[in-house]
């Protein structure tokens, strides 16, 4: 319940959703949550190496529009 709360669902909408359509929230949010972990492991990577190119491609390529 924390979980979609947190993803911003409100307490009396979670209150009132089946068991499957909780777990389809569930799994779209971890869903999302691993994509977002994804992106965060290939951030920290080009900064351990510490190549400045690299690192501000990325800057360039994360502040697009």
């Amino acid at each position: 319940m924390a979980r979609l709360i947190h993803a911003g669902h409100r307490l009396g909408d979670v209150m009132a959703y089946t068991l499957t359509q909780a777990q389809a929230f569930l799994d779209a949010d971890g869903q999302l949550e691993r994509q977002q972990l994804a992106q965060l492991l290939g951030v920290v990577a080009v900064a351990a190496q510490g190549e400045k190119r690299g690192i501000e491609q990325l800057q360039r390529d994360l502040l697009k529009d």
